[in-house]
């Protein structure tokens, strides 16, 4: 069939602002597409709103507190969309079609024939998959968990997709089972750096919040394509550069995102054409070069960074640790690798910034955004 061949990526120039009037052309072309032209525009206009609305499937880009209306992008409408599709895929597709015929499909194909009506299991004598009742399908879950030898046999996996409630008793099934394996889609994907950040700076997580950024006097985009990976982000970035912030992309590619944009949400800006710059400075690093690229940005800025005073909630007899004019003096002659003004790695404009936050300790960790 021709449906696995549908839709194949294809590169095209595009010197437009991000976001804009292209992603509003772009979003209409499918809403008539997908022949949803009255619900469509409904659920834009709840999208990621704090009181009454629902999250964007999207990305997983922090909520405007502020009761920013319209704080939507591309991406999100289209997979509120594909949520709303009345599009059905039954038993006679999977008649129709091999579990290895498939496998060699796009994921856009695959999206495009509709949602699931019933339960199915695979049948590996036909390679197809079958239906199955729902008594069927506790019965099996059922007679397999039984089966093992412990429960810590079992790993519960969720997706982000999943609501809090039906998130809540699924864990709660999991644990009156006897075991507490439990990935989420979350620690199968950030594992890897979630371990090594604990061990780097104490916590798996970041530590900039969405405040972070409306305060920062730096931000360093790497790797990303804000236009494509979380759209919501240029916001952030237009006001960033409004306010006099420098925005630094670091990508072997100059995207979209890195360039200039016009959000959808500004009314004025989006009647008269005016895109706004989402960038100060774009770093175009070699495919594969981006550890080097930080070993060699990180030396001047520990080397000749002003020493910050360590806090401690200890009491001592010692006297405090200073540090030696002639070093402070020899910083001080140092200039700053990308602004004037700032010794070695700019400060303060810098988007590494100290947030002390209390805890119920009483004592304060330090946070850094970027």
């Amino acid at each position: 069939m021709d449906e696995q061949r549908e839709d194949q990526p294809e590169f095209k120039p595009y010197h437009h602002p991000a976001a804009g009037w292209g992603a509003a052309k772009s979003v209409t072309q499918f809403l008539v597409r997908e022949r949803e032209l009255l619900a469509g525009p409904r659920a834009i206009v709840k999208m990621n709103h704090e009181n009454g609305g629902f999250d964007c499937p999207g990305c997983a880009w922090p909520d405007d507190t502020k009761g920013l209306h319209l704080d939507i992008c591309e991406n999100g409408i289209k997979h509120v969309t594909w949520e709303m599709t009345r599009k059905r895929v039954g038993a006679e597709f999977f008649a129709a079609h091999t579990v290895s015929e498939l496998d060699g499909w796009s994921d856009t194909a695959l999206e495009a024939q509709g949602r699931l009506t019933e339960p199915l299991r695979y049948d590996e004598k036909t390679d197809r998959y079958v239906p199955i009742s729902w008594d069927k399908v506790f019965q099996l879950v059922g007679d397999t968990l039984r089966g093992l030898d412990s429960p810590d046999q079992a790993a519960f996996y969720t997706s982000g997709r999943l609501g809090n409630e039906a998130t809540f008793l699924y864990q709660l099934w999991a644990r009156e089972f006897g075991t507490n394996n439990l990935p989420d889609c979350s620690n199968m994907c950030h594992e890897a750096s979630g371990r090594a950040l604990q061990a780097a700076i104490g916590t798996g997580k970041g530590t900039a919040d969405i405040h972070d950024w409306e305060a920062a006097d730096a931000l360093f985009i790497m790797g990303v394509n804000a236009a494509s990976n979380a759209p919501r982000m240029l916001t952030a970035l237009a006001e960033a550069h409004r306010r006099g912030a420098q925005v630094v992309h670091i990508n072997p590619l100059v995207e979209a995102g890195a360039t200039r944009t016009i959000i959808p949400h500004d009314f004025a800006r989006m009647a008269t054409f005016r895109a706004t710059p989402t960038s100060t400075l774009n770093l175009q690093p070699r495919i594969g070069g981006d550890l080097a690229f930080i070993r060699g940005w990180r030396k001047p800025c520990l080397r000749w960074r002003k020493p910050i005073p360590r806090r401690s909630t200890r009491t001592s007899s010692r006297p405090t640790r200073r540090v030696s004019r002639s070093t402070a003096s020899s910083a001080k002659r140092r200039p700053g690798p990308f602004w004037s003004g700032s010794p070695g790695c700019p400060r303060p404009k810098s988007g590494l910034r100290r947030r002390s936050t209390a805890t119920p300790t009483g004592r304060s960790s330090a946070g850094v955004s970027a």
